[in-house]
């Protein structure tokens, strides 16, 4: 056989080897994943694999948590009409916030699922343990029982102080008095605008549990969210946009 004839038979072999073990279209690093469809309540062009990835994360599951295994259109887990629900309220809330831009999970947003969520199904509302300012580690006298005064959006008659709902504020913000009120002040005074911020903050605990059956307006009754569901110890809340996410890989 013709030495040329032999090397054209060679080439061809390896061609057709190397054509067979390239991977299909839809294969290939870098391919797109079939577009999502039965969307209702996220915008097409949404980053979903972001998005998703979020939704794991805040909530500590996996996609079929919400989803039925191979068919991630369907609409038979009832957990994903929930988190539907639970997408408006992240959006409700966003209201609140100036600083927040674009309709979640688009652009930044002050409050989102890993807010509340912390990585449980369930969030937390109850701070684990007591905060106390530098006079009670010392060993001084506790804030005295005392009447609320100059309250705009407390009922009359709330225990503000002595173990009332301002000692839940303090332990939920890691706190002392003094970040709301001012040190020296009386407590009437609206000196210090972070009062007002509060006040705002019960207006929105109030606001988010009214999606949730069953709840009283807080500070009183069963609470399915307050104020240490978002705030976890720190006057910033958490949220996917301020997460420190380290260096390239």
């Amino acid at each position: 056989m013709p030495m040329r004839l032999v090397i054209l038979l060679i080439c061809l072999a390896l061609s057709t080897t190397l054509a067979a073990q390239q991977p299909a279209p839809a294969q290939r690093a870098g391919a797109q994943p079939p577009a999502p469809t039965n969307l209702k309540v996220l915008a097409p062009n949404t980053d979903m694999l972001f998005t998703m990835q979020l939704f794991n994360e805040a909530l500590g599951v996996q996609c079929t948590y919400c989803h039925v295994q191979g068919d991630l259109a369907s609409d038979s887990n009832p957990k994903k009409d929930i988190a539907r629900k639970m997408i408006a309220i992240v959006r409700q809330i966003d209201g609140s916030f100036p600083s927040s831009t674009g309709v979640f999970p688009a652009g930044y947003h002050e409050v989102d699922c890993t807010t509340c969520h912390r990585g449980s199904v369930k969030p937390e509302t109850e701070p684990p343990r007591e905060f106390y300012n530098r006079n009670e580690a010392l060993g001084g006298p506790p804030p005295q029982i005392t009447p609320g005064v100059n309250l705009k959006v407390l009922p009359p008659g709330t225990q503000v102080h002595g173990g009332g709902v301002m000692h839940e504020f303090r332990n939920s913000l890691r706190v002392d008095c003094s970040f709301c009120h001012g040190g020296g002040r009386p407590f009437e005074a609206e000196a210090n605008p972070r009062k007002d911020i509060a006040r705002n903050m019960i207006l929105l605990v109030r606001q988010i549990n009214t999606n949730f059956p069953g709840t009283g307006v807080f500070p009183n009754g069963m609470q399915a969210v307050t104020c240490w569901t978002c705030h976890r110890g720190d006057p910033h809340p958490t949220s996917v946009n301020n997460k420190d996410y380290g260096p390239p890989k």
